[in-house]
């Protein structure tokens, strides 16, 4: 199997953890324990891809905009629910509390920098478009800009800014949006992942 494949196996596989939490409507149907386990195991077997090809230092710049973008979507979404607690990933793989600022942090280095390999701009291009806030949870602008730049590097056609999150809606369900509109919009995201999976195969060299 492709190294292409293999990426595409484990963020799909991520993906899928994110959205299947989305659809739960009760605390009591949420398996915390399953869904670490399982993100544990996709960002760990990430990381034995990555580096198959690329350095220590580009699989930690992969696997940590996924990390903290899985502990903002976890943490998120049980807040909604009662009596849940997400002990971070962050804590447990890179001893921190404040990825959502780090988040922006690494990009910006990595921006500036000429040689950083097009996989860790679609990483990051996904987190965003998925949903990651981080720092800039009330700054759709910021976070647009952030997104065209990285458009720039991995060549794809500019977005208007999206809108801020809205506040959840105690009163009714916490999760109102029908399941279809996750799985669709999921779809379309993984799907643009993939293309640029694809399209930076043949450039997937080691950086020294």
């Amino acid at each position: 199997m492709s190294m292409t494949q293999n990426v595409w196996e484990e963020i799909t596989g991520i993906n899928d953890l994110l959205v299947s939490l989305r659809e739960q409507v009760a605390a009591d149907s949420v398996d915390l324990v399953a869904l670490r386990s399982g993100l544990r195991s996709h960002l760990e077997r990430l990381r034995a891809i990555v580096t198959e090809q690329y350095s220590e230092r580009d699989a930690y710049f992969v696997l940590f905009p996924l990390t903290a973008h899985c502990d903002e979507t976890i943490k998120s979404l049980l807040l909604e629910m009662e009596h849940l607690q997400w002990p971070p990933l962050q804590q447990d793989l890179y001893q921190i509390n404040d990825a959502g600022d780090i988040f922006y942090e690494l990009l910006d280095q990595l921006l500036s920098k000429p040689d950083t390999p097009q996989l860790i701009f679609a990483i990051y291009f996904f987190c965003l478009n998925d949903g990651f806030r981080g720092r800039y949870g009330e700054s759709g602008e910021k976070i647009a800009s952030y997104i065209n730049r990285l458009r720039e590097h991995i060549r794809l056609a500019p977005i208007d800014a999206p809108p801020p999150p809205a506040a959840p809606d105690t009163a009714d369900s916490p999760l109102k949006i029908p399941a279809y509109a996750f799985y669709g919009a999921a779809v379309f995201l993984l799907a643009v992942v993939y293309w640029l999976l694809v399209q930076m195969a043949d450039s997937w060299y080691p950086i020294n």
